[in-house]
């Protein structure tokens, strides 16, 4: 079983972390809390099992360590960070408050194709070059987000978000199939019912009725344009996406 430490400091000459051998998980903390602790674990466990790492340990354990080796239970709102790395699983625990601003504008990636087949799309690993550089691509383009299509030409997620389109009445994501990341926030819309997966296109988002963005230290982050359409505003009040941010408001 992974090791619970809070000393990060690596042995870069020995780590697997040279060829990305290691996968993170970013956690809301809220009222002392870590939110959803037992899917971020999860998602960590089975990516753990793909890397030939040990598990690690269960959410029981990882509270109880957070009680007695960290500030976890003093923070009004923070941000919980595992890293899972050479047998060890170090954690660490920083205050944090969410911080956007208020026009939200995502585009489509010029410059990232996913591949749908890659097995990394599934895990956070540390092989974490390709969402960096969207994120940098965002940045450069004055962009909150952009998304990446796959290499047919279908969406998939953000840099650190996952995508969702109310098309028809009805909240859609793109499907884990076409490379998009099983996000935590993304499982919870899902497993509620609020939400379903569907193959979508770039043209499917000068047609979407709303939009919103989600991961697990933002929650639901309402969309107010996409870069390059010519349309009005996004609906940022519709009924599914404010189902949505209360959802996924911290409780």
């Amino acid at each position: 079983m992974l090791e619970l430490l809070t000393d990060t400091r690596i042995d870069l000459a020995h780590s697997g972390a040279r060829h990305g051998v290691g996968l993170f998980e970013t956690i809301r903390v809220f009222a002392g809390l870590p939110l959803r602790l037992g899917a971020h674990l999860e998602r960590l466990a089975a990516g753990a099992r793909f890397l030939g790492l040990d598990a690690p340990p269960d959410p029981a354990a990882v509270l109880t360590f957070l009680a007695a080796r960290t500030p976890c239970a003093a923070l009004a709102s923070g941000a919980l960070r595992l890293v899972a790395l050479d047998g060890n699983l170090h954690v660490t625990v920083s205050p944090w408050e969410p911080d956007r601003p208020a026009w939200i504008e995502a585009g489509l990636s010029l410059e990232t194709r996913r591949f749908s087949g890659s097995p990394l799309n599934r895990f956070k690993t540390l092989s974490y070059l390709e969402n960096r550089l969207m994120a940098q691509e965002a940045g450069r383009r004055g962009l909150y987000e952009v998304i990446a299509a796959n290499e047919q030409g279908r969406l998939t997620d953000g840099s650190r978000t996952s995508l969702f389109l109310v098309l028809g009445g009805c909240l859609l994501t793109p499907p884990v199939a076409d490379g998009a990341l099983p996000g935590v926030a993304r499982r919870t819309l899902l497993e509620a019912g609020l939400a379903t997966e569907a193959r979508l296109g770039p043209e499917d988002l000068a047609r979407a009725e709303a939009a919103l963005l989600t991961n697990a230290l933002r929650g639901a982050v309402p969309v107010h344009g996409f870069n390059g359409q010519e349309r009005g505003p996004l609906d940022a009040g519709h009924a599914l996406v404010l189902r949505a941010v209360d959802l996924l408001k911290p409780s």
